[in-house]
């Protein structure tokens, strides 16, 4: 990544935290920006398909980089360092801001209301994206297909999944992004 990607990077990452007040991890960092890619804010990285789901091996090493610089602190959970934090930098543009503000405070409801673990249930929604969004043009949107897709990717997480599937592709509906 280039030198100037990696300032996009800062300054997108101030903004997700901006909307997305707790990064619950490393599961959680990965989603939440490959999810922040799709609904439209500058994320530089590419992701591909990893047995957690959509993950970018660029990401993992420059959040590494963040927290060893002390920009970014990790005890579980992620915080925005003190020198990041107060970095003067551009916001999302207001249209992907409020997409952002938006999908990620229905997450929140959804796990409320129905007592899912967030992670978990981010993870489901990022798979069930990714996966959506990389089947052929015959198979794209139809919900049974892409959730047999998901149980044959994650068995372990199957029973755990099926509990969760149907409010995430609802979500991804709600977040057009499906």
């Amino acid at each position: 990544m280039e030198e100037g990607s990696l300032d996009v990077f800062y300054s997108t990452l101030v903004s997700i935290f901006r909307v997305k007040k707790n990064v619950l991890g490393k599961v959680d960092l990965q989603k939440t920006m490959y999810l922040a890619k799709r609904l439209g804010a500058n994320v530089p990285f590419d992701f591909r398909w990893n047995i957690l789901g959509p993950y970018s091996n660029e990401l993992a090493h420059y959040s590494n980089h963040l927290v060893i610089e002390g920009l970014l602190k990790y005890s579980g959970t992620y915080q925005l360092g003190s020198h990041i934090a107060r970095r003067n930098s551009s916001r999302l543009q207001p249209r992907t801001e409020q997409r952002l503000q938006s999908f990620f405070k229905r997450t929140d409801e959804i796990c409320t209301d129905k007592n899912y673990d967030r992670v978990l249930f981010i993870e489901c929604v990022a798979s069930l994206d990714f996966i959506n969004e990389n089947v052929g043009k015959e198979f794209r949107g139809k919900k049974e297909n892409i959730f047999a897709l998901l149980e044959a990717l994650k068995p372990e997480k199957k029973e755990k999944f099926r509990r969760m599937r149907e409010d995430a592709w609802k979500l991804l509906i709600e977040g057009n992004l499906i």
